[in-house]
């Protein structure tokens, strides 16, 4: 079973995300019942879930809020058969997903190997299928000036199913910066 480590956004983001996703969902024809946006931080393979989240809680602690810059590309994960939106990885989130990358591989589990070439993204809906057109599947689009920054308040510890409750296995608040 695969488990994900994904970093969520507070309220105010998700409201200028909603109409992006909306917008975009139309245009690919994607799945309504998609999570909320996230950005894909981990993926483990057959963890022990008590020494995982031990580890990621070690990982995580000196973590505060931070900003994710959004880029005006999206894209289609042909493996995980997903739209996305790219982010500009550079900062807290690099450091965050290199880190993790790192002591996970340090401490034993099964994560797979890092592709360098796939730039971080923010997954913004599930896709039945994807389009033969090559020219549909990458293409710009229009940011507002207030949505280009999008703040990141917690990470969390996910296992797709088909029952939604059964999502979220842990979450790890990170700690309030006064500045953001």
């Amino acid at each position: 079973m695969k488990y994900y480590l994904v970093a969520l956004f507070d309220d105010e983001s998700y409201k200028h995300l909603n109409p992006i996703q909306r917008n975009l969902s139309k245009k690919f024809r994607a799945n309504r019942n998609s999570p909320a946006p996230y950005i894909p931080l981990e993926v483990v393979e057959n963890p022990n879930i008590d020494k995982l989240d031990l580890v990621v809680d070690k990982i995580i602690k000196p973590y505060k809020n931070f900003k994710v810059q959004l880029l005006p590309r999206v894209s289609v994960s042909e493996a995980q058969k997903t739209l996305n939106v790219k982010i500009e990885d550079v900062g807290y989130i690099k450091r965050l997903n290199r880190l993790m990358n790192d002591t996970l591989k340090l401490y034993g589990f099964n994560v797979p190997e890092e592709n360098t070439e796939d730039q971080m993204h923010i997954s913004l809906a599930n896709l039945n299928f994807i389009p033969k057109d090559p020219k549909r599947l990458d293409g710009e689009i229009n940011l507002k000036e207030k949505c280009e920054t999008l703040k990141v308040d917690r990470i969390e510890l996910w296992k797709f199913s088909n029952n939604k409750r059964e999502t979220l296995i842990k979450s790890y608040p990170l700690k309030k910066n006064l500045y953001l």
